[in-house]
Formats: structure tokens, C-alpha cells, sequence
């Protein structure tokens, strides 16, 4: 496996790599890390070239320190690798993520997977979600903050901490945690392309996958990629590929499988 870091504008990202063939890159959810693709980063690297990154102001790689485009970032992990096109996967911010990127770049890509997607332009309207954002704005310490993530990010407006396999939400506490001791200093906007007005124009194939107890506004989000595939995981919440991997593997493996380049 090679890790890393690459230059980007202003910062550095961090990022690993393994396996040969067609390029899938790993897109993690916001507060995470690219540690929560472990599972997939080993499956997939059977068959294809796997790269898996800290997105800027995550993990390992570089707070931001002024305005900045994750798809830019994106671009240039891609170019100092020498990947001219690449699967994207990825899960909330990350499908967000691959959405900017998709349909500001559409021929750098040949298939993408968003899992309990976010898109840059959707409005939030669950008062569930409301009420959590309002207490981690409100958090007087990181532990208060980052159980307001779980319990919306997590458990979801239909579940109780006790509902969620624990070990799901140790390890999104452990990677949340981690990212406010890192980063809490950031600075700058996080700019984005828009995407949920220009569906229209992402030409790659597309998998949707999107969890029974999740937000409402998530499952609205996937409803507006019409070109999709979309597949439901009614046991699951917003974290799909740590609470249900098999089932995503079930549907992601044949899906980039046929459509591989």
C-alpha cells in the first residue's frame, strides 16, 4: 500500500493507495476520515487501483487556512497520481464532493456512487437535523458537540443511541473527535459548484444508495438524481457503509464492475 501526502493549493492532503486496475477513488463523510472506508478500501483494491483521501481540514491532512474547493483539492490528487479518470464513492460531504466534481468535470469520470448523498444547493428542511445543528452550535465542549453529530449523523431522527451497533458510533465518535482536536482552528469557505441545479449534466453512470432511518433531506437529495440507480438499505442510517458493508458491497462490486472502463 502507498501513502502519502500531495500538494494541493494552500495545504497538503493525505492519501493511500493499493490494488491495480481501473480507479476508484474514496470520498469520506464530514467529521470523518478516510478511515471509515476500511472495509471497502480492502475489497475493492481486488480489482481496482484504490485510493483513499483526508479531505482538507480531516484527518491527516492540512487545516484550511482561506477559501477552498474540495473537487479542486480533488483535481489535484488526481493529476500528481496520474489518474486521467476515476470511479468516485462516496458518502455524505463525500458524495457532495463527487457531485462537484461530476458535473464540473464530467469526462474525468467513469462512474460515480454516492451513499446517503449530500449535494452542494440542497436545502435542509428536517427539524430533527434543525435541532441537532442547534446544539452543536450551542455546544460548550467537543463531547457535547460530537454527541449532537451522532445522534443526527448516526442514530438518525428514528433511532436511539441504544438502536445503533455501538461499535458504528465509537468509531465516528473516535474520528469526530479527532477532527475538532485537528482542525477546530480552520479558516475560509468551503466554496462549491452547485451541483443540485446540474444534475442534468454528470454523463457517468450513476449508483444512489440511501438508508431506511436516515434524514428526510437526504432521502430527498437521492430522490433528485433522476438518472440513477437507487437502492434502499431499510435497516441502515446515514453511515451505510459501517452499519450495513455487505449490503453496500452487494450493490457497489457488479455495479463498478460493469461499468468498468
Amino acid at each position: 500500500m502507498g501513502t502519502g501526502h500531495i500538494d494541493v493549493a494552500g495545504g497538503q492532503l493525505y492519501y493511500e493507495a493499493a490494488g491495480d486496475g481501473p480507479a476508484v477513488v474514496l470520498l469520506h463523510g464530514g467529521l470523518l476520515d478516510c478511515r471509515m472506508w476500511d472495509d471497502q478500501f480492502e475489497v475493492l483494491a481486488a480489482r481496482h487501483r484504490v485510493i483513499r483521501v483526508d479531505a482538507r481540514s480531516h484527518g491527516r491532512s492540512s487545516t484550511a487556512t482561506g477559501d477552498f474547493r474540495h473537487d479542486d483539492d480533488l483535481e489535484a490528487v488526481l493529476g500528481t497520481l496520474g489518474i486521467e479518470r476515476a470511479a468516485l464513492v462516496g458518502l455524505s460531504l463525500g458524495a457532495r464532493v463527487a457531485f462537484d466534481f461530476a458535473v464540473s468535470r464530467p469526462e474525468r469520470v467513469w462512474a460515480l456512487c454516492a451513499l446517503s448523498p449530500g449535494i452542494s444547493g440542497m436545502t435542509f428542511t428536517d427539524p430533527y437535523i434543525a435541532a441537532r445543528n442547534e446544539e452543536q452550535a450551542n455546544a460548550e465542549d467537543d463531547a457535547t458537540f460530537v454527541e449532537a453529530f451522532l445522534r443526527a449523523w448516526v442514530d438518525g431522527p428514528r433511532r436511539a443511541p441504544r438502536d445503533v451497533p455501538a461499535s458504528v458510533r465509537v468509531r465516528c465518535a473516535d474520528m469526530a473527535a479527532g477532527n475538532l482536536r485537528l482542525h477546530a482552528a480552520g479558516q475560509g469557505r468551503m466554496l462549491e459548484r452547485d451541483a443540485i441545479g446540474r444534475l442534468a449534466g454528470i454523463t457517468a453512470p450513476a449508483l444512489v444508495m440511501v438508508g431506511g432511518h436516515d434524514s428526510a433531506d437526504i432521502k430527498d437529495a437521492a430522490a433528485r438524481v433522476t438518472r440513477a440507480a437507487l437502492v434502499d438499505v431499510p435497516a441502515a442510517g446515514h453511515m451505510l457503509n459501517l452499519e450495513q458493508p455487505d449490503a453496500v458491497h452487494r450493490a457497489l462490486l457488479p455495479f463498478l464492475q460493469e461499468q468498468s472502463p
